[in-house]
């Protein structure tokens, strides 16, 4: 995390079963790790017009993290990582909204989350050249609190499914490796309860609430990365990394109930489709680490994250900016114990939006810090 996450090149901690998980055949000794991120977004989105001036409400995202890893001899690293690869969600202050729907302070709030549990092999084929993979089994939950025609509408939908990494690493000398990581796209189902308080209204409906199912695909990821060491005690990375979002065009529900579907399915009147319109996008991130001890590293960080969404689907319940992040911590390491510390702060590049625009117009604004912080004990 302090160095950006341009660490495809490198990937010579117990994160390299998300980065690339050839690097897990460096490791020498079984190692048992324990991470914890703190996402802390604050947004903000005025529109003069409806008189709204509002401002998101402070929340923590926690991102866990654990892993465990057992070198096999001298070639061979096996483990599993169950981590967060990525939290989000909004929520606001429906009084500062009430302008927006139809003057009652409905709730506005967001939650998509995604849990990873990532067995791992790694593999010394020569003193220079490493390949890892692993299967990644994926636990989603979407939470969604929203106002439109009929009323407060919620969503609770959770579901599994499986992907997977495969990574290569090579170090021709001590000073210089690149690396190179694939992760294979994958359709997520979720599934769960959708509720309506005012669905009973309508003709043929006799309940409020219904089970929904979206589907959403998870594209693929392609990252390319190297590690400089000019000095023994600087270690220079960059990574490009890109996601094939174009992918995501819509995440779009449907229902069991034949009369639900007929009103609030794909192309019905009270169509919740979630537009997405996304594009492919390229990170470039570059980081370095400097030795100032044997015990002590420092750590500092950049990379820039274009969002994939045009300024015509942008709202304030899963927002889309684009980021520049700053990134800086340290490493300490004492006898069999390594402590990691980072912080991270991404400023999202402001949206105005015109009335014939988008479906959210007005000024769109997001700003986050994200602590973290690692222990690995090695045995």
């Amino acid at each position: 995390d302090a160095m950006g996450g341009a660490f495809v090149g490198l990937a010579n901690d117990f994160s390299a079963a998300y980065w690339n998980p050839a690097g897990l055949a460096q490791m020498t000794k079984a190692s048992f790790s324990l991470y914890g991120a703190d996402i802390m977004p604050t947004g903000t989105y005025t529109f003069g017009l409806a008189g709204v001036d509002a401002k998101s409400v402070f929340k923590h995202y926690l991102i866990p993290g654990l892993g465990f890893f057992q070198p096999l001899g001298d070639r061979v690293v096996v483990g599993i990582y169950v981590y967060a690869p990525s939290g989000a969600g909004s929520t606001w202050n429906g009084t500062d909204l009430q302008n927006l729907s139809g003057g009652k302070p409905f709730t506005w709030y967001s939650m998509l989350g995604i849990f990873t549990a990532s067995p791992s092999i790694a593999v010394k084929v020569t003193d220079q050249i490493m390949l890892g993979a692993t299967v990644d089994v994926n636990y989603g939950m979407l939470k969604m609190d929203q106002p439109f025609e009929l009323g407060q509408y919620t969503e609770r939908l959770k579901g599994l499914a499986v992907g997977g990494t495969i990574g290569l690493l090579v170090k021709p000398v001590k000073q210089f490796s690149f690396g190179l990581t694939y992760k294979l796209p994958f359709t997520a189902k979720l599934k769960g309860d959708v509720t309506i308080p005012f669905a009973v209204a309508l003709p043929g409906v006799t309940t409020a609430t219904e089970t929904g199912t979206r589907k959403a695909v998870w594209p693929m990821w392609l990252a390319g990365g190297i590690a400089i060491k000019p000095i023994d005690q600087l270690t220079i990375t960059a990574d490009l990394q890109y996601t094939n979002w174009k992918k995501l065009q819509t995440i779009p529900i449907s229902f069991t109930d034949e009369t639900w579907e007929g009103y609030f399915g794909a192309g019905g009147p009270y169509d919740r489709v979630d537009e997405l319109a996304w594009k492919n996008t390229t990170q470039f991130r570059v980081g370095a680490e400097y030795m100032v001890t044997n015990a002590l590293a420092v750590r500092a960080g950049y990379y820039f994250d274009p969002n994939p969404g045009p300024i015509s689907t942008q709202n304030i319940l899963l927002p889309e900016f684009k980021y520049n992040w700053i990134t800086a911590g340290f490493g300490y390491h004492s006898g069999s114990l390594d402590v990691d510390a980072a912080i991270q702060y991404g400023k999202g590049a402001d949206i105005n939006i015109g009335l014939t625009e988008g479906v959210m117009p007005g000024l769109h604004t997001m700003k986050m810090w994200v602590p973290s912080l690692n222990f690995t004990y090695k045995f």
